[in-house]
């Protein structure tokens, strides 16, 4: 019996000690399982191959912070071979800095370790994670990311093109790099001139930076008036909308400013035409349908504006041509492995650079997000964009606002954080440093920091938390 009792006790100990082995190499098992499953997920994130179609602001600032996040696969196409810091054509078409300060060549641009293709996008092909070049080739890619900005539709109003390719003919416009300095070449044909007109308009489309046609405006009215010429012209506003801006807060300033000065506001009016030889433009009473004319010295044009036509014909867009998006998480409502900003996507934000440096790091957080793990995507753009409203020669009214038009200035006592909300938004100091952001510190990160993929808008140098703070407190 002593015996049968004492195999018993050596055999319970065994299996618990076998029980217990058991336990600790599945636990080594699991651990060990993590682990390599962790480091396939590394792998995964250095080895998807990432194709971004654009190398404009937006494409190559986003493949420059997918580049320095380590990811080893990433091809940019774009076929131009110049980059262009567009945002300085302004102060080209006021006489204040030089077309060759928004120009570098496009190799100089494209982040280093990145595959340029200097092609032209003709299809896309989604089903089958495809993008067909204008060559008949094809690219693969794991990832897509759509940021091929906005296509400018100079012959949609007869006489335009006409007038911007002829010089004297008073037609201008700071949304090109040529016809920006023409602007300022015009300027100077008409300045003098007493009794002259000078009219600034806007298309009926969606349009890149919406406040350019007005800061332009503003420019050369304050030239004038520094010029002592400001009593010899009419300056005139002819634009579709109803207001001076989009946002209450900001257009009330506006409308105040331009009474203030003088300008003539003419608004619900769209171009139909120019007759360039005669110096005159047709409008249309958007609320009658009548047909109005008016003769003019100078006039600001702007191209219609739409979504690329690759884009617009693919299965990427939405009813309107644009890549249909989520306007928080930036990813295609199509396509798990699609994303898209700038200028190109449906957000329903101001078109703007400042809006890119906002949106690029959510974009890559969330094609990480959705590499390493099968958790839904936490990133979250919040519309921000901004619009430095250059009201005079060294001045600027700094707009921030988001979706909804909700104000978000990064200076301001009520919206801003500490402490750059101590500086404030009013007073001329602040619309003097404003200015010099514009001019000088912008135009200096941007060709410095963001083409590098280290410059986060409204953060700086310093990377954001682009999560969506519901959701990582699991609400």
């Amino acid at each position: 019996m002593f015996s049968s009792r004492l195999r018993s006790k050596f055999t319970g100990r065994i299996l618990m000690a076998s029980a217990a082995s058991m336990g600790t190499l599945t636990s080594m098992t699991l651990v060990t399982s993590c682990i390599d499953e962790e480091q396939t997920r590394k792998q995964d994130k250095g080895t998807q191959k990432i194709v971004v179609v654009g190398g404009g602001t937006a494409g190559i600032g986003v493949a420059a912070m997918l580049r320095n996040e380590g990811m080893r696969n990433v091809t940019v196409i774009e076929p131009s071979s110049v980059h262009y810091y567009q945002p300085l054509w302004t102060l080209v078409g006021g006489g204040i800095k030089s077309n060759k300060s928004s120009v570098k060549p496009m190799k100089e641009i494209i982040p280093k370790g990145t595959n340029w293709a200097q092609k032209r996008v003709s299809t896309f092909t989604p089903d089958k994670n495809k993008v067909t070049l204008d060559d008949g080739t094809s690219i693969d890619y794991d990832y897509l990311v759509v940021a091929a900005g906005i296509q400018s539709n100079w012959d949609k109003v007869p006489g335009v093109l006409d007038g911007l390719k002829k010089e004297g003919s008073g037609v201008a416009s700071v949304y090109d790099y040529t016809y920006s300095e023409k602007t300022w070449k015009e300027f100077q044909l008409v300045k003098d001139k007493l009794n002259s007109t000078m009219i600034f308009t806007m298309p009926p489309t969606v349009i890149k930076c919406a406040g350019a046609p007005q800061k332009i405006m503003w420019l050369l009215e304050d030239t004038l008036r520094s010029l002592g010429l400001r009593d010899r012209a009419s300056i005139q506003f002819w634009v579709p909308g109803g207001s001076m801006f989009g946002v209450k807060h900001y257009a009330e300033k506006l409308e105040a400013l331009r009474k203030e000065r003088g300008v003539i506001a003419m608004f619900r009016r769209e171009l139909i035409s120019l007759d360039v030889d005669k110096k005159v433009a047709t409008f249309k009473n958007l609320d009658t349908n009548q047909m109005v004319q008016q003769n003019y010295d100078l006039i600001h044009v702007v191209p219609h504006m739409c979504a690329p036509d690759f884009i617009r014909d693919s299965k990427l867009a939405n009813k309107d041509g644009w890549v249909d998006v989520d306007k928080h998480t930036m990813q295609s409502t199509k396509y798990q492995n699609v994303f898209g900003l700038g200028d190109c996507t449906s957000t329903p934000n101001s078109k703007t650079a400042a809006a890119i440096t906002s949106q690029a790091p959510v974009v890559v957080h969330n094609i990480i997000r959705s590499i390493e793990s099968n958790k839904p995507l936490d990133g979250k753009y919040n519309g921000y964009a901004s619009c430095p409203l250059i009201v005079a020669r060294n001045r600027v009214i700094l707009a921030e606002f988001g979706y909804d038009g909700k104000l978000m200035e990064t200076f301001s006592r009520e919206t801003g954080q500490f402490p750059l909300n101590m500086f404030g938004t009013e007073g001329a100091i602040q619309q003097r440093f404003f200015f010099f952001l514009k001019e000088q510190l912008f135009p200096l990160v941007y060709w410095k920091m963001w083409v590098h993929g280290r410059w986060y808008g409204t953060k700086g140098p310093f990377k954001p938390d682009v999560r969506d703070k519901d959701a990582t407190q699991g609400k």
